[in-house]
């Protein structure tokens, strides 16, 4: 027996045991990072409905080269929802997930049943005016902004008239709901809700600024919770119909959106903290 061999193993065993503790102990900080990360991503917003605007025999506005705005408004609402499952620890919910016509009062009621903390309704915008273009972030109002806002909730109301049943909300209904909303927080979290989206759209896909804007959507009614609705271009815009086409574009709205939930989100926590102190 070679008794000079023994002091080299016992180095060699020592060595082995200090990596052991060193890689459980590197494994377990990485461990304990890797959920601190991932709890970081736990939010406010527990629940968030996308609304793709319009489907099945409503195409929703058409444009120069025949794309139906029904079609990009689902195609950017499903990049959102693959956006937001794999950065946000949240449920995320389509009011539709194909080609399928849904009433309007059917798409709030997604929303109220789940009991989400949001809701964003996507569209893309049409006028008469072949060079209009740019994005709008719209919140719920009796009164429409201005001309071109009462037009645009003209025009995506126009949709009850492919519902079997006719739309229960009238006037007097929509009174009750704003005097209702006034005295909760979810009007004015809309309306910073809408600030926010407005200015990250506007920022990244560096088009006109048509600003923050309200009117009376029937699908924002009844929404109980912060609701939105998004016009994120003009499909009648040869330019901007092309772009909207693009999947390039379509990502980029797409993470405009999610960045705005997540400071949303921030900010409602924030408030939370607030009033717990």
């Amino acid at each position: 027996m070679n008794l000079t061999n023994k002091p080299h193993k016992f180095h060699v065993a020592s060595l082995f045991l200090a990596s052991c503790v060193v890689y459980l102990a590197t494994a377990f900080t990485a461990h304990a990072f890797f959920v601190e990360s991932q709890a970081a991503t736990k939010g406010i917003l527990k629940t968030i409905v996308i609304d793709p605007g319009h489907g099945g025999e409503d195409t929703g506005a058409i444009g120069p080269t025949g794309i139906k705005e029904k079609d990009v408004n689902l195609n950017i609402a499903k990049e959102l929802e693959k956006l937001i499952i794999q950065r946000v620890d949240a449920i995320v919910l389509l009011t539709r997930t194909d080609d399928t016509f849904v009433s309007l009062d059917e798409r709030t009621n997604v929303a109220n049943k789940n009991n989400a903390d949001i809701f964003i309704s996507i569209h893309a915008n049409a006028s008469y005016r072949k060079g209009a273009g740019g994005v709008e972030t719209y919140f719920l109002s009796f009164d429409a902004s201005d001309e071109d806002a009462k037009r645009a909730a003209a025009f995506e109301n126009a949709v009850a008239s492919f519902e079997n049943k006719a739309v229960k909300t009238n006037i007097d209904d929509l009174k009750t709901i704003l005097m209702d909303m006034a005295q909760t927080s979810v009007l004015n979290e809309s309306s910073q809700f809408a600030e926010i989206v407005q200015e990250n759209l506007c920022k990244v896909l560096k088009v006109e600024n048509r600003g923050i804007k309200q009117a009376p959507f029937i699908v924002l009614v009844g929404a109980a919770m912060p609701a939105v609705l998004v016009e994120v271009g003009f499909i009648s815009n040869a330019n901007e119909e092309k772009r909207l086409t693009e999947k390039e574009t379509q990502r980029t709205i797409a993470e405009a959106i999610l960045k705005s939930i997540l400071t949303f989100d921030g900010i409602l926590r924030a408030k939370m903290e607030y009033a717990l102190e």
